[in-house]
């Protein structure tokens, strides 16, 4: 194997500034295309990288940091709903994004340009509510969001209130995918083309780039405690609910940690399921019930 250069090479420190992420550091990320409705019913676009999973299971949320005078933090603050929108790589819509990114337009002039089809949501009562944004067409994903008004960050800032960030948390009421996707989703083996936003390094331009074919790489099972000993700490959970031995060969590659956690859920499971046994077919059953 080669020497790698860079073993030799020291680290520069860069003092953290604002908008650190892209002035002192590279770092690869998604966005969405949030859609929310102004005062007078127009729904517009914003394009936000700064958007990622925040609650992850009782309550799913979205994390979303925007600038206080952004039609999407106003709206956001009126409404208490939107639309997060996530379409594939093609270079003429990322233009297009670019330009929606534009800070001081408003809804109607930042709409009349975009490549985009913008169609009602699919969802029960939700086309019928004005409050409810409109979709893009063209997007493969589709998370419809609400405010989740008990969340609370206000860190103190010296930068004037209209140019600060705000920060919210959107529950996801609906995840929206096209057929074709929820195929490569239950599939595993194919994924979108998603566009990769590196954003404003300086200049006048905003840079993305688009990734290879996404490949795998096995788990690690030889790392987690072997059947036998989860075969011994699921049938010490409950006396109602007893495990096989070729169903804890399917656990093997859960990490010890959270072993424990795991097979509680699978009990529960069973015992709301009215199941005594848990065998290979009921534990596929569980894990598809739990999202895994």
């Amino acid at each position: 194997m080669p020497a790698n250069p860079a073993l030799n090479e020291p680290f520069a420190s860069l003092p953290p500034k604002d908008n650190f992420y892209q002035s002192a550091s590279f770092f690869p990320m998604s966005f969405a295309l949030i859609t929310t409705v102004n005062e007078d019913g127009v729904t517009s676009i914003g394009p936000h990288s700064l958007t990622f999973p925040f609650d992850l299971i009782e309550e799913p949320s979205m994390m979303l940091v925007s600038r206080a005078s952004s039609n999407t933090s106003l709206n956001l603050e009126r409404t208490g709903k939107a639309a997060l929108n996530y379409v594939e790589f093609d270079e003429e819509w990322l233009k297009a994004i670019v330009g929606l990114g534009y800070p001081g337009q408003t809804p109607v002039d930042k709409m009349k340009d975009i490549p985009f089809n913008m169609v009602k949501s699919p969802t029960p009562g939700y086309a019928a509510n004005p409050e409810y944004p409109l979709i893009i067409e063209e997007a493969f994903q589709v998370y419809e969001c609400e405010l989740n008004g008990s969340f609370q960050y206000h860190p103190h800032r010296e930068t004037a209130e209209p140019l600060a960030e705000h920060f919210f948390a959107l529950r996801v009421k609906n995840i929206l995918l096209k057929e074709t996707m929820k195929q490569k989703l239950d599939g595993k083996e194919e994924f979108p083309k998603m566009p990769i936003s590196f954003g404003f390094r300086g200049g006048d331009l905003f840079w993305f780039a688009e990734h290879n074919k996404p490949f795998g790489i096995q788990v690690p099972r030889d790392k987690g405690p072997q059947h036998q000993q989860v075969l011994y700490m699921a049938n010490r959970i409950d006396p109602d609910v007893r495990f096989t031995e070729d169903a804890c060969k399917q656990l093997t590659g859960v990490p010890l940690t959270f072993l424990e956690t795991v097979l509680q859920g699978i009990v529960d499971y069973a015992k709301a399921e009215g199941v005594s046994m848990v065998d290979e077919g009921f534990l596929k059953k569980a894990q598809e019930q739990a999202g895994q």
